[in-house]
């Protein structure tokens, strides 16, 4: 992509603001509204935030132009997930970078919880030296229950061994095999009703909203402590002041809140045994300068290779592939579209048949780059790995994957293959040195050619002169030819001759009828790529 304009909603640091620099036009605007950011995005094609701006359906309404949302760091509660999506725009975080950072708070706000630490420093302040007062409970043999064994999580509870507690965990989507050592798995109810501190990380959804209310807190250990420092809303803040006000609850300790900021004169900050920080979880100098790295680079990856690290509505592919894999992604896409130009019928279904280890590695987001070539020229709206699927679903296309091997000759290898007005079509491509996507096969007729860019795909009777004919056509019009492949029937058939022309600009207006009424000529189209 060129002439890349990235909008940064959010402070990001200036580490990642002179990694976005280079590699397009980057502005910085802080402190938008809806309305704002919503007039503000047309014509950009990545904004970052943080926490604070929120980028809604509205706000995306009129950004036609947008590639990718970056959230620079974990929590995506501010973004828009769905409407982006339909949209076609891809979404990514930065989950790793604030991972330990954020779990070694939470450990901090366990540690301060259960010694009283910030209430005795307050008072050592106010001159009073109230010794006895500030008696606290040993973490060492009690038991810590995580609720969320993700990124965070798993470092939480890493630590809660370390510190010599019986850790416990509850995840729908973890079992035991995947726990850290020491970790044992349990419903949640279980959970619930064990454990002597509680500490919150999953993130904020549907599923998860409301999560730790009355109900909860009914089901807990008199005397429980609670630490949240995942995202705002997961802890029914009306039910914590009722158990803790009850004793049920003996302490709890919050950085994160149902509205921010916390209000003056919110009920919380009046209690002795509750320690409140203001959302500082991944706030270290440390984790500041490297989600400000990591975003930028992720952001410029997209931008320039489509590849998409750390994706939250796409596949995901492992940073440690996604260089071998960059290139098959685009020669995907780009046979997929190929297809559907040349034969511009209705399409009925596709399939992707893949062989080699590199293109196994990322089988998920080479189909969904499938789709979206072959559908782009199709559709009225923009087509991305992102709603591809969704968007084949809805024109009744059906998509398969497949595994095997189709051509010896070649390491790895992307299939293809179309059913398009009823009938059958398949194109076939490999990368070259890890960099060059080349197209090797094309309805039986084998070749070497390059497909991206400007094309030109005649089929001809191959007779003395037809390259010349169409040579002097593209001249006559000033289109330059850069490279011309030639591939004969399949099997020595009399059919015609296959021709990939590539070409340094788009045929100009009338160009394409002029060749396609070269004597020689049976079929020829212009394609995108």
């Amino acid at each position: 992509m060129t002439d890349v304009r990235i909008l940064v909603a959010d402070d990001l640091g200036a580490e990642g603001m002179e990694i976005l620099g280079q590699a397009g036009e980057v502005t910085l605007k802080t402190g938008m509204d809806e309305d704002t950011l919503r007039e503000t995005l047309p014509g950009y094609h990545a904004v970052i935030v943080r926490s604070a701006t929120k980028v809604t359906a509205r706000s995306l309404e009129l950004a036609k132009d947008l590639v990718v949302i970056g959230r620079a760091g974990i929590g995506i509660d501010n973004i828009d997930v769905a409407a982006a999506t339909g949209h076609g725009i891809v979404v990514m975080n930065t989950p790793l970078t604030a991972a330990v950072t954020t779990a070694e708070h939470a450990i901090a706000l366990m540690t301060s919880l259960a010694r009283n630490i910030p209430q005795a420093d307050a008072a050592l302040k106010a001159g009073r030296w109230d010794k006895k007062k500030f008696v606290g409970t040993e973490l060492s043999g009690k038991t810590l229950g995580v609720i969320g064994l993700g990124k965070i999580g798993s470092v939480v509870a890493s630590r809660g061994v370390g510190l010599a507690m019986n850790v416990i965990a509850s995840d729908p989507q973890v079992d035991e095999s995947m726990a850290p050592a020491g970790v044992q798995i349990v419903h949640f109810e279980d959970l619930l009703a064990q454990a002597d501190f509680i500490t919150l990380h999953v993130p904020k959804m549907e599923a998860t909203t409301g999560l730790i209310n009355a109900e909860a807190f009914a089901k807990m250990k008199d005397g429980v402590r609670l630490i949240h420092a995942a995202r705002g809303g997961i802890v029914v803040e009306k039910d914590l002041l009722d158990a803790l006000a009850s004793g049920k609850v003996a302490g709890a300790a919050l950085d994160v809140f149902e509205s921010e900021p916390l209000a003056e004169d919110h009920p919380l900050r009046g209690l002795d045994n509750v320690v409140l920080t203001p959302h500082i979880g991944a706030s270290t100098t440390e984790a500041k300068r490297n989600v400000s790295i990591d975003m930028a680079n992720q952001i410029v990856t997209c931008l320039t290779t489509g590849i998409v690290l750390n994706g939250i509505n796409t596949p995901l592919i492992a940073p440690a592939d996604a260089p071998r894999v960059a290139p098959f992604l685009s020669l995907t896409r780009n046979l997929a579209g190929l297809l559907t130009q040349v034969f511009p019928g209705t399409l009925h279904s596709l399939r992707l048949t893949l062989q080699g280890d590199t293109t196994h590695a990322a089988t998920e987001a080479l189909k969904a780059e499938m789709i979206a070539g072959a559908l782009a020229p199709k559709s009225d709206i923009p087509v991305t790995s992102v709603n591809a699927a969704h968007i084949a679903e809805q024109m009744g296309v059906d998509v398969f994957c497949d595994e095997s091997s189709v051509k010896r000759d070649f390491v790895s290898l992307v299939r293809v293959e179309a059913v398009i007005d009823g009938e059958h079509h398949r194109i076939s491509g490999t990368v070259l040195g890890h960099r060059h996507g080349r197209m090797v096969e094309f309805d039986g007729y084998l070749l070497d050619a390059i497909p991206e860019g400007h094309l030109l795909v005649t089929f001809h009777r191959d007779r003395p002169g037809v390259i010349g004919d169409i040579g002097r056509v593209l001249g006559t019009e000033g289109t330059n030819v850069a490279r011309v492949q030639m591939g004969a029937p399949e099997n020595g058939s009399q059919g015609p001759s296959l021709g990939i022309w590539n070409l340094d600009n788009a045929l100009v207006e009338g160009e394409l009828q002029q060749i396609c009424e070269i004597d020689s000529i049976e079929h020829a189209y212009s394609v995108q790529l």
